[in-house]
């Protein structure tokens, strides 16, 4: 199932540091290799939100509509069932 991204934004920053720790550790054995998840809402545009993500060896952040289809469904996944632990 894909989601929107202002359900997925509201999702991680519900989240609390130790919840999203786990987060990357769940993504990592999954073979995601993420080292960083930042959430982002413009000011200059309130309700345009976004998530970027840094990888490991990686130097700049990639925002989530860059990323692969089927990383994106995965990512989304285990942020939703983060949220409902």
């Amino acid at each position: 199932m894909i989601y929107d991204i202002n359900t997925i934004y509201s999702c991680y920053t519900q989240l609390s540091k130790k919840e999203r720790c786990q987060l990357l550790a769940s993504l990592q054995q999954q073979g995601i290799n993420i080292v960083k998840i930042e959430a982002y809402e413009y000011k200059e545009a309130p309700g345009f939100k976004h998530l970027f993500f840094y990888f490991k060896d990686g130097k700049t952040a990639i925002p989530y509509f860059m990323l692969e289809k089927a990383m994106w469904q995965v990512i989304q996944k285990e942020i939703i069932k983060a949220t409902i632990r």
